[in-house]
């Protein structure tokens, strides 16, 4: 009988602190204290890995990766979520590497965040670009898959509105001359995984 109720009292206990688990699109409204919005379909996988493509003779490598996030409040409270980060790595014609966050990827300090849907079209999917050293300047990254095997996506960038301070390196190109941002990355383009 003793060992009997030990074992029940163990399960209750379990049950109290176990983490909730909901499925990758369920709103996050009023989300409980440890919850986990877990990719439970898979949705996820298609983007995963390393993407090749080219544009004005640069070759553009993508690597995307699925890990699991934590989001916690001001006041402590938390909750973790499958997420797609990712990093570029951009070679010149000559084969010099202009960008590499791959080689050293940090999770922590990732270009790539998602992935999202559009809020006219959710099934319209996107990444949050937030490329190093643009003073918090962030765009979206939408990705359309090409072929059914899904080994082939294209990507368009659409830069988001945002000001720019007057302490940016950026600020004279941008406001006083007119120009758009020097962000190292096409506007669309056309990539196969690897």
């Amino acid at each position: 009988m003793k060992k009997t109720v030990i074992i029940l009292l163990l399960a209750c206990v379990n049950l109290i602190f176990a983490q909730q688990v909901f499925p990758l699109n369920t709103p996050k409204v009023d989300t409980p204290n440890g919850a986990y919005y877990k990719d439970l379909d898979g949705e996820l996988n298609q983007y995963v890995g390393t993407w090749k493509g080219n544009w004005e003779g640069k070759t553009l490598f993508l690597e995307l990766r699925k890990v699991k996030k934590r989001h916690t409040a001001g006041d402590g409270t938390y909750f973790d979520v499958d997420a797609i980060l990712g990093g570029r790595k951009i070679i010149s014609p000559t084969g010099i590497v202009e960008v590499d966050q791959i080689t050293n990827f940090d999770e922590n300090l990732s270009e790539f965040y998602g992935m999202f849907g559009q809020k006219k079209d959710f099934s319209q999917k996107f990444l949050l670009f937030q490329p190093k050293d643009m003073c918090n300047k962030t765009a979206n990254v939408n990705i359309n898959f090409t072929n059914a095997q899904k080994t082939e996506m294209k990507l368009s960038l659409k830069l988001n509105p945002n000001g720019v301070l007057t302490s940016c390196q950026y600020y004279n190109l941008i406001i006083v001359e007119g120009k758009s941002w020097p962000i190292n990355f096409p506007k669309d383009i056309v990539l196969t995984k690897q």
